[in-house]
């Protein structure tokens, strides 16, 4: 009995010198410093109001951030962020995506819960892989741009040294003018994320 008893004993203290081992190695994993990368691919539902109509759309959503970690819990960014939808203004019917280029801050509020915020250029802006003829047909290959910005929230699932995939959900607005008429857009958008700290 007695040797169960210490067999009982010596089994939970190595459990738990294991499980300080393991969180000892967790909170070095986590630490976050220098240069930051990260793309995003994912989905969007896009609101859009045009001065005669207004449309919702789902289709891709895209991400990039690169930047610079200030300490282990606060980096600032440049990103650029892309919801793609169906244009059918001026010129033929064609997809088009509008999004925000902004300096941002990215906070971790626990080790794996994130939010980031940023306001700068708004855009609307031609889709590469939808583009006929724009040598000549200058529609085609157009640019707009305005204001915007951008708030999202993510989780870190996956965590190995400097390599991190998180889930992330993001609200972005965006108010330009095309061809001298005011849109305005908002875009919510869950994406999968591949990080680099």
């Amino acid at each position: 009995m007695k040797k169960m008893k210490s067999t009982i004993i010596t089994i939970l203290l190595l459990g738990m010198l294991s499980v300080q081992i393991v969180f000892a190695q967790d909170k070095k994993a986590i630490e976050r410093k220098g240069f930051v990368f990260g793309t995003s691919w994912g989905g969007s539902v896009s609101h859009l109001t045009f001065p005669n109509k207004k449309q919702t759309d789902f289709d891709v959503a895209l991400d990039l951030k690169i930047g610079f970690m200030l300490n282990p819990r606060l980096a600032l960014l440049l990103t650029s962020n892309v919801s793609i939808y169906d244009y059918s203004g001026y010129g033929r019917a064609r997809k088009r995506d509008f999004g925000v280029l902004a300096p941002s801050v990215q906070y971790w509020l626990t080790d794996k819960v994130w939010v980031l915020g940023g306001a700068g250029l708004g855009g609307d802006n031609p889709v590469l892989f939808d583009l006929k003829d724009p040598a000549n047909n200058e529609l085609e290959r157009k640019y707009y741009d305005g204001f915007g910005f951008i708030i999202s929230t993510g989780y870190e699932v996956y965590r190995k040294k400097n390599f991190v995939v998180d889930i992330k959900a993001r609200f972005t607005y965006r108010n330009v003018k095309i061809e001298n008429e005011d849109t305005s857009g908002v875009s919510t958008a869950i994406l999968v994320g591949i990080n680099f700290y």
